[in-house]
């Protein structure tokens, strides 16, 4: 393996260290699945202090460990984060189909989002034919737990675990600016658990609604929500019930997929 190169990006916006730790990780593979520190000097180009600071800061982190030869492997850190990776593409094989059907039967914007810390992450997105596009959220982006259909839904399913990390982020606010209290946050989530699905009204962006229902694994635990999104305009009463109830029906039918059987 050659000598490490630069990376293409500016020099201030990246970590060595890590970009070293990196390399030293992705040095093992299928065919290599324990290497000497000397195996990582050769293929990395580090100094055999350099390599070994890096084994042994990874070591005390948990995503290496020592052999009884002597040598290194990685641990199943590794596996567990990998796991969870193919979890989501899993998870968005099995929404991909109901998400389909959602949009071509109501032409809105329809949503696969997962919880990440204190926000919630676009891991899939349908759009409408619509021309003019309402989207605030693309594949990738995320918002706050505390706005959004999807978001909400999944912060009133995980509020013992979530709603202390998303008051930690500081006052809570809208993109406008408007304050959301912890009161008004927290009988909004009561609202919504007891409806069964998420209401946003122009939260995230005027003139723009959204609903969110939440889907669950076969272990009952919320892994994610599906959502509609589109202009306020199209989601007065009744189309709003006729939205809510498809949306929680395709969520539950993701859910069942997953090997979700209903609460105990």
């Amino acid at each position: 393996m050659p000598a490490p190169t630069e990376l293409e990006i500016d020099p201030k916006n990246h970590i060595a260290s890590v970009v070293k730790a990196t390399r030293i990780l992705e040095s093992f593979d299928r065919e290599s699945p324990e290497l000497s520190i000397q195996d990582l000097v050769e293929r990395c180009g580090y100094t055999r202090t350099t390599t070994y600071r890096i084994l042994d800061t990874l070591e005390l982190t948990g995503w290496i460990e020592r052999t009884a030869s002597g040598g290194y492997k990685m641990t199943l850190r590794v596996f567990e984060l990998a796991s969870s990776v193919l979890g989501s593409f899993d998870l968005r094989t099995e929404a991909s189909h109901v998400m389909s059907d959602l949009a071509a039967q109501y032409d809105e914007n329809v949503y696969l989002v997962v919880p990440d810390g204190a926000r919630a992450v676009c891991l899939d997105l349908i759009e409408s034919s619509r021309p003019v596009r309402v989207m605030s959220l693309s594949v990738g982006r995320s918002l706050p737990l505390f706005i959004g259909g999807a978001p909400l839904a999944l912060l009133a399913e995980l509020e013992d675990t979530f709603l202390s990390r998303v008051l930690a982020t500081g006052p809570l606010a809208t993109p406008s600016g408007k304050p959301v209290p912890e009161e008004h946050l927290r009988q909004v989530l009561a609202e919504t658990r007891a409806r069964g699905y998420a209401i946003s009204l122009e939260d995230v962006t005027p003139g723009v609604a959204a609903l969110g229902a939440c889907i669950f694994d076969r272990t009952g635990r919320p892994v994610a929500a599906l959502s509609f999104g589109g202009f306020l305009a199209n989601f007065t009463q009744p189309r709003q019930d006729e939205l809510a109830a498809a949306l929680i029906d395709g969520a539950q039918r993701i859910s069942y997929r997953l090997g979700f059987r209903g609460k105990p």
